[in-house]
């Protein structure tokens, strides 16, 4: 156990290293997996019956960014012990990788689209190819295109990061959480300052987790027992309500015209209230809802999956759990699959033709990464630190 000195002059025990929290990787492969059904967006398909098609009031994008959030803060926690200089420089690194990256994407999946006369692949495209300007707009983060859009954001956010995890190490969690609110507050149309407080409420509970069991283990079985049951009937109850909104509401204003009187009169009654609810849940700005709606959801899912994860796993056969072990490569090869699969997509195709398509699609997302597993050894070009270094920089104190 390494004893690190702060400046309030409070000693901190570093955390020792850990077994991965196999609950986290389950959750970060099904929201991968959600992504690329969603993404692929034939419907009917009846894998969407699992996704919500991603018109819920919280979708899986969400997860993803409060799961990179959480596991810099349960990750670089442990690495304390390496100084804080050590915890920049990694952390601005991953954000270099994620900018370059995004570029590359961007343009890849630019080019690809103009030059394959497919301009109607995704929106967003330029209606005017000028590629200086389209190359200074990427460059500077004003322009993504393709499936793999959030990179740029999770590169400001990786380079955000140290300074939110410097005063978490000077215990202002209270500060990073202050700002935090600020800029969601002051958010405009701006997705990067309406997202980041979920990254930010990621990276709070990622930091402060240990605490945080050690605090639930601490609280009466009885009351656990009770806390865990409200979350989680709140979370299906409010999950069921968007579920219908999405598949019930859908189908009866589909049917208005066929509606008698009465049923006309509830589902306009229904259309107001999901309206007025949609006012406070806006996907791109964040609205206060959602994010009250996605720490239930959230908070209901790890409790599920925790409980049953060995099932889960077994069941699936751990490739869930190995798509959320191989995130980045996995959300980057599915941007490349839902590319290519759209790029051959039939113009007109039936519930049969959708099921077929979308499940190759997913069959293909898991072999990619079965096989970036098995070649990962041989084709990591990174040299690894001399031990005499890693000494010195484990020696360095905060």
């Amino acid at each position: 156990m390494v004893k690190l000195k702060l400046d309030q002059d409070i000693t901190l025990a570093a955390q020792p290293g850990s077994q991965r929290i196999r609950a986290f990787d389950v959750i970060r492969g099904y929201f991968l997996v959600v992504i690329l059904i969603d993404h692929i967006e034939l419907y009917p398909n009846g894998w969407d019956l699992f996704t919500g098609r991603g018109r819920l009031l919280v979708s899986a994008a969400e997860g993803f960014f409060f799961m990179s959030g959480l596991l810099v803060g349960l990750v670089y926690r442990r690495r304390i012990a390496q100084g804080i200089k050590f915890i920049f420089a990694k952390m601005w690194r991953r954000a270099a990788e994620l900018y370059i990256a995004s570029v590359f994407f961007t343009l890849l999946y630019t080019a690809a689209a103009v030059f394959l006369n497919h301009p109607s692949i995704k929106d967003g495209l330029y209606t005017i190819i000028n590629w200086p300007h389209i190359i200074k707009e990427t460059l500077l983060m004003r322009y993504g295109y393709g499936w793999a859009d959030f990179l740029d954001r999770f590169a400001i956010l990786m380079f955000m990061a140290p300074f939110g995890f410097y005063m978490l190490i000077k215990r202002k969690w209270w500060l990073l959480l202050g700002a935090s609110l600020i800029a969601w507050a002051l958010r405009g149309n701006s997705f990067t300052l309406s997202w980041q407080i979920i990254f930010t409420l990621g990276m709070l509970v990622g930091y402060h987790w240990h605490e945080l069991t050690a605090r639930w283990q601490a609280v009466s079985r009885p009351l656990r027992s009770r806390i865990k049951r409200v979350v989680v009937v709140a979370a299906l109850v409010t999950f069921l309500v968007s579920y219908a909104s999405v598949y019930i509401l859908s189908l009866l204003n589909e049917k208005w015209s066929q509606l008698p009187g009465w049923g006309q009169s509830f589902t306009g009654h229904w259309n107001s209230a999901n309206a007025w609810v949609w006012q406070y849940s806006q996907k791109w700005t964040m609205g206060p809802l959602r994010i009250v709606l996605f720490m239930l959801w959230f908070g209901a899912l790890f409790m599920v999956v925790r409980r049953y994860e060995k099932q889960i796993a077994k069941y699936s056969h751990g490739l869930i759990e190995l798509l959320g072990r191989n995130s980045l490569f996995v959300y980057i090869a599915h941007s490349m699959i839902v590319f290519i699969f759209k790029l051959l997509l039939p113009t007109n195709t039936n519930f049969v033709e959708n099921f077929l398509i979308t499940g190759a699609a997913l069959f293909c997302l898991v072999a990619v990464t079965i096989a970036y597993k098995k070649l990962q050894p041989s084709i990591n070009l990174r040299p690894r630190r001399p031990d005499s270094l890693r000494t010195l920089i484990g020696s360095v104190k905060v």
